[in-house]
């Protein structure tokens, strides 16, 4: 089978096989993007050391999306090879592309990494500063200690709150003085947050957790409430036993709960048996009810935990509420990928209600919001969907624009006759990404139109018309 040759339904077959040499010889594949991406994709996703030479090679390819998915694959192998050609991609000027690479290179680690973050802090644009202490945090080495202690005080709170996060992660106890001087801080969340990376610092005294037991907002308490269960010794329970009283619901329940299962006080009704705490979540949810269910999983879409946030969002589209659209449109800009695609999912299982708000959100001035919105409108398949689509082939994000394409083919011949009429839209990008649908969609009734677009003014247009034709016609053929 010749390279130049290669479909799809081949590369698939690699990927079931987890073919490594197939795939890698995939990626040489200069005719056909999508062929490259999603070799690029399955050779990180079976981790294998054998692709890393050729990924660091397809970090110059000539599509950004191909170079993207590159550096993520690069970061789930984890070799440290790569290390150094993934600094080197740091002087592209798309932010979006710096922000993966700083984050494989967190997947990574190494001394080499860890140098180059600690210094990549001072970066100008707070988006690469938070995810540079992200990625420290994964790291966890105790030379980004200083360095992330001097950024405690950051304006952006999210560099502040990742920061927190990793100086819990690292767990040395030269932070742990700058830590307990945030319990001080206005804001509860930041008091929050750095109450819990004291929890995971060893050498944290339990003074700090006993005074926020004491703290005006009942967030902090709870927490407090939790690291001191953890803890477990006879002092930390005496001042549980106090919090017993305390003027919040949840903050008690909490602190009987712990109680409880310490076999400190005996329960009234062992409401839930097993302690895993994801199946505490589905069961409670199925005792208390929807509607407070649903309320407390959309105030843990803005909790400082990732893991919280990705399976609040997760259990939302599992509960399918209508009320949950909105928020969940939001955390499609979620600092955490993994969570982006939680809610874009969630929205997905959510369908008809999630339609017409996720098709407003393709006019949002954040990418990764419209990314993902077209990503789940392609999902749902509803035809409200096809016109708004088709606009944004013109997308001024190169993702967006790449996602529209793929979405619309999921439409087949619903999208037909909208899409040959964008074949003659005054915009290049937009004829370009039309023909390139049509392609994807298959259908033969397409080929006179495209055949009038060969003769287009624009090179990149004749282009997609061209390798367009030669797909229907390859489809046609295998039928």
């Amino acid at each position: 089978m010749g390279i130049l040759k290669l479909t799809e339904k081949d590369l698939t077959k690699m990927m079931e096989k987890q073919d490594i040499n197939g795939l890698i010889n995939a990626l040489t594949n200069k005719k056909d993007i999508l062929i490259r991406y999603r070799a690029a994709e399955a050779l990180g996703e079976i981790g294998s050391i054998n692709a890393v030479d050729t990924l660091i090679t397809t970090l110059k390819d000539e599509d950004g999306d191909v170079r993207s998915m590159a550096v993520y694959a690069l970061g789930q192998i984890g070799d440290r090879r790569a290390v150094e050609p993934l600094i080197e991609n740091l002087s592209f000027d798309d932010g979006e592309f710096k922000e993966m690479v700083i984050y494989s290179l967190g997947e990574t680690g190494g001394k080499t990494a860890t140098n180059y973050l600690n210094l990549a802090l001072e970066y100008d644009d707070p988006n690469i500063r938070w995810r540079v202490a992200e990625a420290l945090g994964k790291i966890a080495s105790r030379e980004s200690v200083d360095y992330l202690i001097n950024i405690l005080e950051d304006d952006n709170t999210d560099v502040q709150f990742y920061a927190i996060n990793s100086l819990g992660e690292i767990g040395d106890k030269k932070s742990v003085k700058s830590l307990i001087n945030l319990l001080e801080d206005d804001s509860w969340r930041v008091r929050r947050c750095s109450l819990t990376a004291l929890g995971k610092i060893d050498e944290s005294p339990i003074e700090p957790f006993i005074v926020a037991l004491e703290d005006l907002d009942c967030h902090v308490r709870e927490r407090a409430v939790d690291i001191l269960g953890k803890i477990g010794d006879d002092e930390s329970l005496k001042y549980l036993k106090i919090v017993l009283d305390d003027e919040d619901e949840d903050v008690r329940e909490r602190a009987t709960e712990i109680l409880e299962d310490l076999e400190i006080i005996e329960p009234s009704i062992k409401e839930i048996e097993n302690q895993d705490e994801h199946q505490r979540l589905e069961e409670t949810i199925e005792r208390v009810g929807s509607d407070k269910a649903i309320k407390v999983l959309i105030e843990a879409l803005e909790d400082e935990d990732a893991e919280t946030r990705h399976r609040a969002a997760e259990v939302l589209g599992e509960i399918g509420d209508e009320q949950a659209v909105e928020p969940l449109i939001v955390a499609l800009n979620d600092p955490n990928l993994s969570v982006q695609w939680r809610a874009s999912e969630a929205l997905e299982k959510l369908d008809e209600p999630a339609v017409l708000p996720l098709i407003n959100a393709l006019d949002n001035g954040n990418d990764n919001v419209r990314s993902k919105s077209v990503w789940a409108l392609g999902e749902i398949g509803d035809e409200r969907a096809i016109l708004p689509l088709i606009e944004h082939l013109k997308d001024e994000s190169q993702t967006v624009r790449w996602k529209a394409t793929l979405a619309l083919g999921k439409f087949g011949k619903k999208a037909l006759n909208l899409l040959k009429q964008a074949l003659n839209n005054e915009n290049s990008t937009k004829r370009e990404k039309a023909a390139e649908t049509l392609g994807a969609i298959g259908d033969p009734l397409a080929l006179d139109n495209l055949k009038v677009v060969l003769a287009d003014k624009n090179i990149y247009v004749r282009k997609s018309a061209e390798e367009a034709i030669k797909r229907i016609i390859s489809k046609s053929t295998e039928k």
